[in-house]
């Protein structure tokens, strides 16, 4: 087929069109964000409503359209959807934020294989089940921030830029990371950190994900890296993601 292509792809978002079809946006390894249309998709007994359900991960025969919107020919599951995800809404409300973050952060057209392997890893380890999925959700965040250039002070007070010693701090979004007992008035909004959480946060930050691995996560210190990301996301992207309020309704 003229104008055609083979990739693999991950479903980040899709929206009803038509009476029958479904446009999906679509993260590929080699060609990275597009836009994708599938024909006759919710029609009872489509071939391809499974390959193009949310989060799922295909290897795509793609073609030129008319406009924009790249036409799906073929669609072959390149791994089963994530095991315990469909079933679990919090960890497809995880997965949501993955989505959308991944959505708003990238532009379309512009491949990075590095990132689609962030995404399809992360996607993959929400899915298991003995695991907690806020480990994949602070990775990936944490990950994402780093790549948009917003990596945060964590050695030294983000204000006065002294060394911080081996104690408790609080970490402040605005003011670009952790900061010292004497400049935590600046920011009475600031997240409070245990010693463990900020040698957990370390970990994130130096990309070290054979540590990462290994850590054993307790509920509190993920809970504080959680809300880390979050206020970071709000903060850079001057606004909140969606998803992330379907997650903080679950938690309730």
């Amino acid at each position: 087929m003229a104008g055609s292509f083979t990739d693999e792809g991950i479903v980040l978002r899709r929206v009803n069109y038509a009476e029958a079809d479904r446009v999906l946006t679509v993260l590929t390894r080699e060609h990275g964000k597009v836009g994708v249309i599938v024909r006759g998709v919710r029609r009872a007994g489509s071939r391809m409503a499974a390959q193009t359900d949310l989060f799922e991960r295909s290897r795509m025969q793609l073609a030129e359209g008319r406009g924009e919107l790249l036409v799906l020919a073929q669609a072959q599951r390149a791994s089963g959807p994530p095991s315990g995800l469909a079933g679990d809404p919090r960890r497809s409300a995880c997965a949501a934020v993955i989505a959308e973050l991944t959505d708003r952060v990238l532009e379309g057209h512009h491949p990075d294989p590095d990132v689609y392997a962030l995404v399809a890893g992360s996607l993959d380890e929400l899915g298991d089940p003995g695991r907690d999925p806020r480990r994949a959700l602070v990775w990936f965040g944490r990950q994402m921030i780093d790549r948009l250039g917003y990596g945060p002070q964590l050695e030294r007070c983000a204000s006065c830029s002294r060394p911080l010693v081996e104690a408790a701090a609080v970490f402040s979004a605005a003011g670009g990371g952790l900061l010292c007992p004497d400049c935590r008035p600046g920011d009475p909004g600031a997240i409070a950190c245990s010693v463990r959480a900020i040698k957990v946060l370390r970990v994130a930050a130096a990309g070290d994900a054979a540590t990462w691995g290994r850590l054993r996560l307790d509920p509190e210190t993920l809970a504080t890296l959680e809300a880390i990301i979050e206020r970071e996301l709000e903060h850079h992207l001057d606004r909140r993601l969606r998803s992330w309020e379907v997650l903080r309704a679950l938690e309730r």
